[in-house]
């Protein structure tokens, strides 16, 4: 009896434990259930599709045009930089949405639709260009070197065919960004590079961003490798050199790998630029945040009889660049709004009003 007794009061503990436990299990569970009901009910779609989409748009360029046809007016859209996870902007894009489509790197939207925009950059390694030819090949932008600074003693060059190549982009109305290849050991330099490449570009359309390229180079004597920089002064020389590009009424950019943004870059110091991502892979996993992606470096493009780099675009920087260095030339005026647009207006003939378009008369278009 004695043994009995202790085992039925042994089985009658277990029974008050696991229902206790059974108690809390349930109440967890609704409470569980109560937020996602509530989030839900905010979102007005489940919690996750909300999320996926969120996830989706965020970062998702577009350009806002004037319905008025005014003249010296126009509003245009600067992508944000969203801030996503931690602190830095990241890479936002649906990795699946990147495919091949009629033998060129593509983004598209869920329901499939390019919305990318195909490019090539160029130099003078590039010799010999049918540009008939290549303005017939579907390109949407061209990117040329307009020059560099030696890596040995240091001086300016232009790239020797930046001049005949700017001009045959102008003449087939081919959309044109330029990047220079940067050795600048201190602001004051990377300052002096953007205004030589201002100087080389001042007669030309120029339609996409310009971009300082910034990159390892190999050789052990190079300036940039036998000078200490670390990655502030690294990075003050992009801002600089950013800065002096947007004063004139340029679109900065800063080309750069992910291993090189990670390792001598403080991206979050830079995350106000676009950034032009070389990344040789079928599949985008780029870290950081980009809107023009150099997917290869042994692409082929009819009127070019050798390889070449080719890109896409997420961003058409051709609706609304041109437009930044016109306000600018002829006085305009540049203010940025807390909705995410810029708004440009050079003021009416009589010197009256500042001729900045409304919010009545504009349109979105989503890229």
């Amino acid at each position: 009896m004695k043994n009995r007794t202790k085992l039925y009061i042994v089985l009658g503990m277990m029974g008050i434990v696991f229902m206790g436990i059974g108690l809390v299990t349930g109440y967890m569970i609704g409470s569980l259930k109560g937020r996602d009901t509530q989030a839900s009910e905010v979102s007005d779609e489940p919690v996750e599709t909300a999320a996926k989409k969120e996830a989706a748009t965020v970062n998702r360029p577009q350009v806002i045009v004037s319905d008025d046809n005014k003249p010296k007016v126009t509003n245009v859209y600067i992508p944000a930089r969203e801030r996503i996870l931690g602190q830095i902007p990241v890479n936002s894009y649906n990795t699946g949405n990147f495919y091949i489509e009629d033998g060129f790197m593509a983004y598209h939207d869920d329901e499939g639709n390019k919305i990318s925009h195909l490019g090539v950059d160029l130099s003078y390694h590039q010799e010999n260009v049918n540009w008939d030819e290549l303005a017939a090949s579907g390109i949407e932008f061209v990117m040329l070197r307009c020059g560099y600074r030696g890596y040995s003693e240091g001086g300016l060059v232009k790239d020797e065919k930046f001049d005949e190549y700017a001009k045959a982009c102008n003449d087939r109305n081919i959309p044109l960004g330029v990047y220079f290849f940067t050795q600048a050991v201190s602001v004051e330099e990377a300052e002096r590079e953007a205004e030589f490449t201002i100087d080389l570009i001042k007669d030309y359309k120029i339609s996409y961003p310009v971009a300082i390229d910034t990159e390892y180079v190999s050789d052990k004597e190079a300036r940039t490798n036998t000078e200490e920089i670390d990655e502030d002064l690294r990075s003050s020389m992009c801002i600089a050199f950013c800065e002096k590009i947007k004063e004139a009424g340029y679109y900065p950019m800063i080309y750069a790998s992910e291993n090189w943004i990670r390792r001598e870059l403080d991206f979050e110091a830079l995350q106000e630029y676009d950034f032009w991502a070389p990344q040789y892979l079928e599949e985008n996993d780029f870290m950081y945040d980009f809107t023009i992606w150099q997917y290869t470096e042994r692409g082929f493009i009819q009127g070019v009889d050798e390889q070449v780099d080719l890109d896409i675009s997420m961003v058409d920087y051709a609706s609304f660049v041109p437009a930044l260095r016109e306000a600018v030339l002829s006085g305009g005026e540049i203010t940025q709004n807390g909705n995410g647009t810029i708004e440009i207006g050079t003021g009416q003939e009589n010197g009256e009003g500042s001729g900045i378009q409304t919010e009545e008369n504009e349109t979105v278009q989503e890229w």
